[in-house]
């Protein structure tokens, strides 16, 4: 009897080990209660399922012709109307929303790309941090619309040069929340004895020091994606983006501004198109951002969990 007991006792001085999955279906639990999270998410997934499927959706060609139905009215045939030149601005609208999301992606990629680059081997080496976090303050000097009009000036109209100019822009944000994470990470006692057991720098760096960077990376990663939407809507709207041919958000925008009062239409699917976007990435991107956090994580699953039980044996 005095064993069973003596067991009983050792068994509740032992913590508990929960699951692996029982701890991924509590973040799933905690991100679905933050609703303005899934809103965010909802708006995401059927931004990607519309860039996705835009041959499918749009119905007709977004560059043929019908004069003679120039600034017709939303109808059954037409959802949004059709522009100046009698384009269907449905399909422009599908069409520009794929562009936007082909321009964030690969902004996106190359920011985080370089920012990694640029933050990891200027917070893990000393004697480079200064060139490296002096060129990026620099370039974080000018406003990112002003610098991006100017390098797009400088390069050209096309889809690969907003991409790169868009890139350049934000590089220097990803690699100051690196670099800032690095310098942390490099002095926990992990990375010192793996230095201290003479690993490579390279090994180190890529299986202890990059893993624990990675999730404030993958939150700003869904701002760099709203901001890159809206800068090639402004830069495409400024006339300086994609050339007139290509459908974009901001070439619909550009173009209705002069038919604001006769074919508003031509105005406000575009800018509503636009503005959920930029609404559901940013929504997304906070719920993104509690999840990853371990503090707000952990009082999510506390009170997911409820009150904490006493020992078995208090009620006794």
């Amino acid at each position: 009897m005095t064993v069973n007991v003596h067991a009983e006792q050792l068994r509740e001085r032992l913590p508990i080990t929960v699951p692996a999955s029982s701890e991924r279906l509590r973040a799933l639990r905690f991100f679905l209660r933050r609703r303005t999270a899934v809103v965010g998410a909802l708006l995401v997934i059927a931004y990607l399922l519309i860039a996705l499927f835009a041959p499918v959706l749009s119905r007709r060609d977004p560059q043929v012709l019908d004069v003679q139905a120039r600034l017709s009215a939303p109808s059954a045939q037409h959802w949004f109307g059709r522009d100046d030149v009698g384009r269907d601005v449905w399909s422009r609208v599908i069409y520009g929303t794929r562009l936007s999301f082909v321009v964030g992606t690969s902004v996106v990629f190359l920011s985080v790309l370089g920012g990694l680059a640029a933050g990891l081997a200027g917070g893990y080496y000393r004697r480079l941090d200064d060139v490296l976090m002096r060129v990026m303050d620099g370039l974080m000097a000018f406003p990112g619309i002003v610098l991006a009009i100017a390098l797009v000036a400088a390069l050209g109209p096309s889809v690969v040069n907003v991409i790169t100019a868009l890139a350049v822009v934000y590089i220097p944000r990803v690699a100051r929340l690196v670099r800032g994470s690095v310098l942390v990470v490099r002095e926990t006692p992990y990375v010192e004895a793996a230095r201290a057991l003479g690993i490579p720098d390279l090994r180190v760096v890529v299986r202890h020091v990059l893993p624990n960077c990675l999730s404030p990376v993958l939150v700003q990663g869904t701002f760099i994606f709203a901001a890159a939407v809206l800068g090639e809507a402004a830069l495409s709207f400024l006339g300086l983006g994609v050339p007139p041919q290509v459908p974009s958000l901001g070439n619909v925008l550009a173009e209705g501004r002069l038919y604001l009062h006769q074919a508003p239409w031509l105005t406000l699917f575009p800018g509503a198109a636009i503005m959920a976007v930029i609404l559901g990435l940013n929504l997304f991107g906070d719920g993104l951002r509690d999840l990853l956090d371990p503090k707000l994580r952990s009082e999510g699953v506390e009170k997911l969990s409820g009150p904490a039980s006493g020992p078995r044996g208090a009620s006794r």
